[in-house]
């Protein structure tokens, strides 16, 4: 991994997760959903391997690391229990696609999801999408690791006994009986499947822009009535292409533009709002707030009409 650093971004669940209500969420510390799980990092490179190391620990994970994909595989043969496997792409003795196709052949895709750091394009991470449940490119960004990570196990059954969690049930119908044009502006593809996942079970159908920059050229070909916009993106970050769509359309003209982020600390909504985004909705993200969110937009020809 060159240009050490860290990576990653959004998720959303199908279920009702027990946080606190409203709670700021601090990447700091243990994080309920990712504590206790076993993480295996495959990395030529000692410092990534360390800065991961301490990163993922921080937040209560175990962790086991190596430089070889050899004896990462021999751990597996012995039985080593992992929850996750996060593989670098370029490694001297065996690159992380050719790695991973040898611990499929060992763990399932329910059992081992895989992680890949890269610093390939977004068309070649597309491409070994069957391989991993995400790709995230270089640097590293902690609040993108953390949503990652968050949304893999989050989308899993929960192993522990407790109070089963208020499922929220979704209304196939919203989106007929309050239609919108909804863009989704997310980096990371095992999110962008989430919330793809979330929105078609209230009926809507999206526009996917992978940054800031495709975006604003998103809404230059067609109007839409709320974009969905992760706050950090490659290339162009959400608050930036919120100033950008603000600057240009005057508001009724706009759509209305709902914040994701997972860096839900003090002060996260107000740099929000003074960007000119309308609203906000923290991540993972909980299905009741953003049908609440999504409930607040006003389709632009009804404002038009």
């Amino acid at each position: 991994m060159a240009g050490e650093g860290s990576a990653f971004h959004f998720t959303i669940q199908t279920e009702m997760v027990e946080l606190p209500e409203r709670t700021r969420r601090d990447l700091h510390g243990l994080q309920p959903g990712l504590s206790g799980k076993r993480a295996l990092i495959v990395d030529d490179n000692a410092t990534n391997r360390r800065i991961l190391t301490l990163q993922l620990r921080n937040w209560g994970m175990q962790t086991r690391d190596t430089e070889s994909p050899g004896e990462a595989l021999k751990w597996m043969r012995c039985g080593d229990p992992f929850d996750l496997a996060i593989l670098d792409m370029h490694m001297p003795e065996m690159d992380g696609v050719t790695l991973a196709k040898k611990i499929r052949k060992l763990r399932g895709t329910e059992a081992l999801p895989l992680v890949l750091f890269s610093s390939l394009g977004r068309h070649e991470a597309e491409a070994v999408s069957n391989i991993f449940a995400a790709t995230l490119g270089k640097p590293i960004k902690p609040s993108q690791l953390f949503d990652t990570l968050a949304g893999l196990f989050t989308s899993q059954p929960v192993e522990e006994k407790r109070a089963a969690p208020l499922k929220v049930h979704m209304d196939p119908d919203m989106a007929k009986n309050h239609p919108l044009r909804i863009l989704l502006a997310e980096d990371i593809l095992v999110n962008q499947k989430l919330a793809l996942r979330l929105l078609q079970q209230m009926g809507y159908r999206a526009d996917v822009a992978s940054n800031g920059i495709e975006a604003v050229q998103s809404l230059e070909r067609q109007p839409y009535d709320v974009i969905l916009m992760d706050v950090q993106m490659p290339e162009m970050d959400g608050l930036e292409a919120s100033r950008r769509i603000c600057a240009r359309w005057p508001r009724g003209q706009r759509p209305t533009i709902i914040a994701m982020t997972a860096n839900a600390m003090q002060g996260d909504r107000e740099m929000c709002l003074e960007a000119g985004m309308d609203d906000y909705v923290s991540k993972p993200i909980r299905p009741d707030e953003l049908v609440k969110a999504l409930m607040k937009v006003n389709p632009l020809q009804k404002e038009l009409a």
